[in-house]
């Protein structure tokens, strides 16, 4: 446990920020202890990400001060991370105790000296002896088990390690700077959306290992049961304000649901007195015996702050994927289907059939071939033998976590780029329709939020009579509400579906069956 007395590793006062046009904080505040595993929580939009920008600095405040404690180290994993790519991830890893391996060189060197008879051979065996003994004392010598725990806990084949960062894909990119800033082991982490890229066996181990972490950090994430196995701090942002709740997340959530009804009480009464205030000022504002009263009303008034009008939890959001027609009892039928890159086989040969409107959910540990053999029978890569048949009429809607999207392009504009010939008033009601409004559908796209992004790629899917959906990790970024929108959408669809995700919350109860790579 932490002492309650010592001082904040990081505080946030008064915290006001504009972000295009858009006022994100009302002058929060924020305070991070000594061993506190925190998360941040808040809708699609709330300005989480910006949060965790402000803390390190990225961008400034227009108001408030960002405090850390001058002794504290801290390490942050962003959503658009770049990373070094021109070396391995086993020597990216390592390089994290360069120090040390620094310190054995000098001691190797010393050992050579002496032993070469140099003069005050005593003196160099006695520090180069020392030097062993803080090796020692440090760790290093356990560095490799070390390693080998983090790497394969996060998914990390012993072939992975040798290849190049920039071979890598941007999933496991991304998991190569979480291990090595695991491995950092700073007195602060700040992740967001760590789980991404990560599958339900992996997800399941991060949480173990933040479970046990001794140090702080300050998490942002979606995944609920992931929040669960973490928190024990939680810091809700919502209606611009900023809230800290003491305890675990389903603490959290059962004294979120008070404090939202409180709010919106405490809303409606500010509400009825400024109506009332409002008619005395305009009713007594011209009379010349009550005026100085109605000036004096109007400027109590202007300096009441006024609080925001509560907002759904996610919004209005309403996927819908609108049904073509059906084309026979088996959509799909795979026999023997052998995928993978360069002639080399990632999977045992597969096999299956997929019956009219059945759904199902693949899953396995990240590289296995999930995204592969999705990307095979869309023939976007070519197989390796075997076969896939879709039925003649088979229309595909096809949902790529990974997919490469102009960040210069406003939602509007992107929406616009598949359908150019749509007018303006229904490239805006599909933007709507997902909760990408207003001012939201002509920022660029590199100004949103991960959730909002992904809000705006499923305006173009929704878009499409189809009879078969392909969604690879659909929920990655998405708050609450929009995944329960998503699973209805998804549950209404009569088509065939196939869903890649690491998320049981998600598709527990939503798929026919599913199929273990």
């Amino acid at each position: 446990m932490y002492n309650v007395f010592a001082m904040a590793l990081l505080e946030a006062e008064n915290i006001e920020f504009n972000y295009s046009d858009k006022d994100l904080y009302s002058g929060i505040s924020f305070k991070l202890n000594p061993g506190e595993h925190a998360v941040l929580v808040g809708i699609n939009g709330s300005g989480k990400t910006t949060f965790l920008s402000l803390l390190v600095g990225d961008i400034r405040p227009d108001k408030g001060k960002i405090t850390w404690d001058p002794h504290t180290s801290y390490s942050y994993l962003d959503q658009q991370l770049k990373v070094k790519n021109d070396m391995s991830v086993v020597a990216y890893l390592y390089g994290v105790y360069e120090p040390l391996f620094a310190k054995e060189r000098q001691m190797q060197s010393l050992y050579e000296k002496a032993a070469l008879g140099e003069d005050g051979y005593e003196k160099l065996l006695d520090k180069a002896m020392r030097l062993g003994d803080e090796l020692t004392n440090s760790g290093f010598y356990s560095l490799q088990e070390k390693v080998g725990r983090l790497t394969d806990g996060l998914g990390f084949e012993s072939s992975d390690l040798v290849k190049s960062l920039a071979t890598l894909s941007s999933g496991q990119r991304e998991k190569a700077y979480l291990a090595k800033m695991l491995l950092e082991e700073k007195d602060v982490l700040l992740m967001d959306e760590p789980t991404n890229f990560l599958d339900a066996t992996q997800v399941s181990w991060l949480a173990s290992y933040l479970n046990s972490y001794p140090k702080a950090f300050l998490v942002v994430s979606h995944d609920e049961s992931f929040l669960r196995r973490i928190a024990n701090v939680v810091f809700c942002l919502e209606n611009r304000t900023l809230t800290r709740y003491k305890g675990s997340y389903d603490d959290y959530l059962v004294a979120h649901e008070l404090a939202k009804e409180q709010y919106a009480k405490n809303y409606e009464a500010q509400q009825r007195h400024i109506k009332k205030e409002e008619q005395f000022i305009a009713s007594h504002i011209v009379r010349a015996t009550s005026a100085k009263a109605a000036k004096s009303h109007r400027a109590r008034l202007s300096h009441i702050k006024r609080l925001e009008a509560p907002k759904k939890e996610g919004g209005d959001v309403h996927f819908f994927f609108p049904f073509s027609r059906h084309v026979g009892e088996k959509p799909l039928i795979v026999e023997d289907l052998s995928i993978g890159y360069d002639g080399e086989p990632l999977l045992d040969p597969i096999s299956f059939i997929l019956k009219k409107g059945e759904k199902i959910a693949i899953l396995g540990q990240n590289g296995v071939g999930k995204t592969t053999f999705i990307k095979t029978i869309l023939k976007k890569i070519d197989s390796l033998g075997g076969s896939f048949r879709f039925l003649e009429g088979t229309e595909i809607n096809y949902f790529d976590n990974d997919a490469k999207v102009d960040l210069s392009l406003s939602p509007f504009d992107y929406v616009k780029s598949f359908y150019p010939n749509l007018d303006n008033t229904a490239v805006r009601s599909a933007l709507a329709a997902v909760g990408v409004k207003k001012e939201l559908a002509l920022r660029k796209m590199g100004e949103l939020s991960g959730g909002e992004r992904t809000k705006a790629i499923f305006a173009v899917m929704t878009m499409r009579k189809t009879n078969f959906l392909i969604l690879d990790e659909p929920t990655n970024h998405l708050d609450k509400k929009a995944k329960e929108s998503l699973f209805e959408a998804i549950d209404k669809f009569e088509g065939c579906v196939i869903i890649v995700s690491h998320e049981k919350d998600f598709y527990d109860g939503l798929v026919d069956y599913e199929l273990h790579f």
